[in-house]
């Protein structure tokens, strides 16, 4: 499901604890921000060559970076960034079983659907545009047409990936039924379960478009 979980700071003193940890956030920011935007250049570099050279050079990466993103549930946790520990966790857990139990278990229902290249694209153009806002708004140097962006592009966005992920999923079933008889019924569970989560990601990203747009 897509990721909107932010780290926007509040006007506070500056100490040396909220330096160091706006150093630390701008850097995480802008990392995360170029390993997705490498993840949109490959995506578009492979495109042409088939679906299976395109599976096999961009999963990988998708996976690691989605994988290592589960820290930022430890930062919602431990208060370094502004966002709702259990809306972080949902946010960030629906993509990593995604990229493993989806992508890695079932390569090859993944690979040859065009829901892959789908999900690819939402996710790294959502997550470089979040990651690049993010870094800049903690020095109050977002552009206005960025921070436009960023709360705008997912009505675009949520649909296209989280009916990507919800296709993967489905495609799953059959080859998941060759593994286990319990995999059908807990995948359809599963599949039952984003449409609340849907509509409660939308109607938040919704809130905060109203919020900040709003003010600026």
């Amino acid at each position: 499901m897509a990721k909107e979980t932010d780290s926007r700071t509040k006007n506070v003193p500056v100490s040396t604890g909220m330096s160091l940890r706006i150093i630390y956030l701008t850097a995480y920011n802008f990392l995360f921000a170029a390993l997705w935007a490498s993840v949109f250049i490959q995506t578009i570099s492979y495109a042409s060559l088939g679906k299976s050279k395109l599976f096999a050079a961009t999963e990988p990466l998708a996976r690691w970076i989605q994988t290592a993103s589960l820290v930022e549930v430890l930062h919602a946790a431990f208060g370094i960034i502004k966002s709702p520990v259990s809306t972080t966790f949902i946010q960030i857990a629906t993509r990593a079983i995604q990229v493993w139990l989806i992508w890695h278990t079932f390569p090859e229902s993944t690979a040859s659907s065009d829901a892959y290249f789908l999900l690819l694209l939402a996710w790294s153009v959502a997550d470089t545009i979040r990651y690049l806002y993010l870094a800049l708004n903690l020095h109050g140097r977002a552009p206005r047409g960025l921070v436009w962006t960023r709360y705008t592009m997912f009505y675009i966005l949520y649909p296209i990936g989280i009916g990507a992920e919800w296709w993967l999923f489905y495609l799953a079933i059959e080859p998941g039924r060759e593994l286990s008889a319990v995999i059908p019924p807990v995948f359809y569970f599963l599949l039952a379960l984003y449409v609340p989560g849907a509509y409660t990601m939308y109607m938040y990203m919704m809130k905060q478009r109203r919020k900040v747009l709003g003010r600026a």
